[in-house]
């Protein structure tokens, strides 16, 4: 009876054990979300600041992803406010949890990164320094009942990332728009609409996503696309997509230095009038999701290792009981 309650024991903790193998997920994925406020002495402007809508581009290549926002922001106090928002040249958002999994993203590489007010290129508040290692800094005035529009650009690098499930995993390239930080401004956001092409002869078949409303694409031009609507209220799901094969020795640097020419093709894919666009319903598979039988394998070892000598050894002993039955016994 002891023997059968230590069975019971380790039965109980292989399942638990197995169950938090590993922490499933897309870690390392090169990503952005909204503008960040900085500065506390800002923070009672801050809510009367309302995103009113935004249009986000994205171009994915291998390796790597250019990125065009348009946001428009509204006063909706009768003050002339002013107010200093920040993207990061590298951040970790840690633990963003969708559809049960968590995403790890780190924001790398975004040392190319412009912004523009009313179209007309914003001049820097404080960029990267001593004292403020981290952020390119903008000084924002926002005109009380007026709609200002940012636009903001930049690189990313999406070829670091792993997806995990279990004891499978797979490195791929990644990106993650973190919809959840448009909830730090006023709410509700009204409109978002999400392009993305897919740039280098990407293949479909390679692509994985999980977005927060259905996906539509354009097979003329590869684009995707999803729309949001009055949302902001708390942290939105986000956009994730996982797409291609992690490339090895991936330079970079090398592509920062050929931004502008990223740039100038993303403005070109965002000017198109996406309205006279046909998108169709498209389905992929979860950007969680990962190949492979690591699971069923380790699972199997782990149960092996764990009954495998008890069973062996009642099978030899009811060879043995058999064995003596048929030669003693039934004579």
């Amino acid at each position: 009876m002891k023997n059968f309650h230590y069975l019971v024991i380790v039965f109980l903790a292989s399942i638990l054990l197995l169950s938090n193998s590993a922490q499933p997920g897309v870690w390392n994925a090169g990503g952005s979300g909204s503008f960040t406020l900085l500065y506390p002495e800002d923070t009672i402007a801050y809510k009367k600041i309302q995103m009113k809508s935004e249009t986000i581009f994205m171009q994915l290549y291998k390796g790597f992803a250019t990125v065009k926002g348009n946001y428009y922001f509204k006063n909706t106090s009768t003050d002339t406010l002013k107010i200093k928002v920040g993207y990061p040249i590298n951040n970790v958002f840690k633990h963003v949890e969708q559809q049960g999994k968590l995403n790890q993203v780190n924001v790398d590489g975004l040392y190319k990164i412009k912004g523009l007010v009313n179209g007309n290129e914003a001049p820097i508040f404080k960029g990267p320094n001593a004292e403020n290692d981290n952020w390119y800094v903008w000084e924002i005035v926002f005109p009380p009942n007026k709609i200002t529009k940012f636009t903001v650009f930049f690189l990313v690098n999406t070829n670091n990332a792993r997806i995990t499930a279990g004891y499978n995993a797979a490195n791929k390239n990644a990106f993650i728009y973190l919809i959840e930080t448009g909830s730090l401004w006023k709410s509700p956001i009204e409109k978002g609409d999400f392009y993305t092409q897919i740039m280098d002869h990407i293949s479909l078949d390679n692509i994985n996503t999980s977005t927060p409303t259905p996906l539509f694409f354009n097979k003329e031009n590869n684009i995707l696309k999803f729309s949001i609507s009055d949302y902001g209220y708390n942290p939105d799901p986000n956009f994730v997509i996982t797409y291609s094969e992690k490339i090895e020795n991936f330079n970079f640097k090398e592509i920062t230095t050929k931004s502008e020419s990223y740039f100038k093709a993303i403005d070109t894919f965002s000017e198109d009038n996406m309205h006279n666009t046909i998108f169709k319903p498209i389905e992929f598979k979860s950007a969680y999701e990962v190949g492979g039988m690591g699971n069923g394998i380790i699972g199997g070892i782990f149960y092996l290792a764990i009954y495998g000598i008890p069973i062996l050894i009642t099978v030899i002993t009811l060879i043995i009981l058999i064995f003596i039955y048929k030669k003693f016994i039934k004579k």
